[in-house]
């Protein structure tokens, strides 16, 4: 993964820097509305990673697209311009999350379907992995669709994945009735 050593580097002192403000909590939130526009805007991502445009018109732009952020975000984010590392700034901020959650035992739970669940059943299958986790763990849910699962779910927790997809079920019928143990009595 190219850049991951540097932008793990800055989301490090980003960090650093968010701690000394007082700000951890502001600066998590901000950066994951930075991670979320750069995924959400491939232009804003193009432009970001072109060398022909001027760092000086980037920080410009950049200064203008997060205006809300607060003074530390756009101090960090100038820096990262001005340092020429505008290009992996999605990353920087998805570091900076990743060791914010480790930091405060935040576990993100994947849980993908067929169609959107509702609050109810989300609920349900967050409390039932949190049996596996620490008691202080707190669990972030991002809730994917993918209509090729048929039905059920499969959740990822770190390492950890539980497949209870129809999708699954039927290539494992598949995968036995393949073998054709029937053997005829004559």
């Amino acid at each position: 993964m190219a850049g991951f050593r540097a932008a793990h580097r800055y989301a490090k002192g980003l960090m650093l820097f968010a701690q000394e403000a007082n700000q951890t909590d502001t600066v998590y939130a901000e950066m994951n509305e930075v991670v979320k526009s750069i995924k959400a805007t491939p232009e804003l991502k193009t432009f970001l990673n072109s060398p022909v445009i001027d760092a000086k018109k980037k920080e410009a732009t950049l200064t203008q697209v997060y205006a809300q952020l607060s003074q530390t975000s756009k101090t960090f984010i100038s820096l990262v311009v001005r340092q020429g590392r505008e290009n992996i700034l999605d990353k920087i901020a998805q570091q900076f999350v990743a060791i914010y959650d480790q930091n405060n035992a935040i576990v993100t739970a994947e849980i993908t379907s067929a169609v959107v669940l509702d609050q109810t059943t989300i609920d349900k299958i967050v409390e039932q992995s949190k049996k596996g986790l620490a008691p202080n763990s707190q669990v972030k849910v991002v809730n994917k669709i993918d209509s090729s699962l048929i039905g059920g779910f499969v959740l990822k927790i770190g390492n950890i994945q539980i497949d209870s997809s129809i999708k699954t079920k039927i290539a494992a019928l598949k995968q036995d009735f393949s073998k054709n143990e029937y053997i005829p009595k004559y």
